[in-house]
């Protein structure tokens, strides 16, 4: 099975979900492979963070639009092309993620530096608690089922 874990940008709180579900450690450093990586999130293609004990491959995705939107939309195709259950999409949202989605576009136009990491790296923080919550109740659900 593949998970993918979805936010506006896939370099934010996508990235640290995905990531936290992997380590089961809280990243508050946010020392994370890709964190705010422009590059990565013009792309336009699932991140794939790597594998989890169950052998699913994880991956971090953005939609730039309205999250649960492109979570149908995914899930949809999944089941069009008859692999409804090799797919499974978690939206990740937090607070402040159009403010994350404003910074990455200007940071686009303008160029990324220091302060788009810095100002980027100060909301995920500040939201971390949040999205350890929102994965942890994916957690409990995949291991019920």
């Amino acid at each position: 099975m593949k998970i993918v874990f979805l936010g506006l940008t896939g370099v934010h709180q996508a990235l640290a979900a995905g990531c936290y579900y992997l380590s089961r450690e809280s990243g508050e450093n946010l020392d994370l492979e890709g964190f705010a990586d422009l590059e990565l999130e013009k792309a336009g293609f699932p991140i794939l963070l790597g594998q989890d004990r169950n052998n699913n491959l994880v991956y971090a995705l953005g939609s730039e639009t309205d999250i649960l939107v492109l979570k149908r939309t995914i899930d949809e195709l999944a089941a069009v092309l008859g692999e409804p259950g090799e797919l499974l999409v978690l939206p990740i949202t937090i607070p402040w993620q159009k403010i994350l989605l404003w910074l990455t576009t200007i940071a686009g136009f303008i160029g990324a530096g220091q302060w788009y990491y810095n100002f980027s790296r100060y909301i995920i923080k500040r939201e971390i608690p949040l999205i350890i919550s929102q994965v942890d109740k994916y957690q409990e659900q995949l291991q019920q089922n």
